[in-house]
C-alpha cells in the first residue's frame, strides 16, 4: 500500500537528504476534507476554486441553521466531487446549532457546524468516515 505526502511538507527534511513524512490513505483524505472544509474559496492562489463557499457567509446573523446547513452540504458535496476523486457514493451530514462556547470568564452563545462525510474507498471499497465540528463566526475548533 503507497505512502501519501504528509501535509505541510517539511522542506528542511528534503534538503537534508531525509524521507519527507507519509500518512496512509485514509490519513490523507481526511487531510484533504479537512482542508477543503477549512479553507475559503479563492484563498488557494493555485486553484481558486478550492475550498468552501459557506465562509462567505459565517458571518450572516439572519441566515437560519436550515439554510446554513444546506449551503454547507451542497457546497461540500461540489468540492468533494471535484477535489476527492479517491471516494465513492459520499455522503454530507451536517448539524448546525446554537451551543454555548466557555471563555475564561465568560460564556457566549455561538453558532456550531458539525460535519460527518461518509463514503468508499476507490481502491478497497472500504467504508470511510470523517467527522469534525467547529464554531463560525469567526471559526473556532473546541
Amino acid at each position: 500500500m503507497p505512502d501519501y505526502l504528509k501535509l505541510p511538507l517539511r522542506f528542511n527534511q528534503f534538503f537534508q537528504k531525509k524521507k519527507l513524512d507519509t500518512c496512509s490513505l485514509t490519513e490523507s483524505i481526511s487531510r484533504n476534507i479537512h482542508l477543503l472544509i477549512t479553507t475559503q474559496l479563492e484563498e488557494n492562489k493555485q486553484d481558486f476554486m478550492y475550498g468552501s463557499q459557506f465562509w462567505d457567509h459565517d458571518y450572516d446573523i439572519h441566515m437560519s441553521n436550515d439554510a446554513r446547513r444546506e449551503m454547507v452540504i451542497s457546497s461540500l458535496k461540489r468540492q468533494l466531487g471535484l477535489y476527492e476523486k479517491r471516494l465513492s457514493n459520499t455522503s454530507v451530514d451536517v448539524n448546525v446549532k446554537q451551543k454555548e462556547y466557555r471563555l475564561s470568564n465568560s460564556v457566549q452563545l455561538r453558532r456550531r457546524i458539525e460535519i460527518i462525510v461518509t463514503g468508499y474507498l476507490l481502491r478497497s471499497n472500504e467504508p470511510f468516515r470523517f467527522a469534525t465540528g467547529f464554531f463560525i463566526g469567526p471559526m473556532l475548533f473546541d
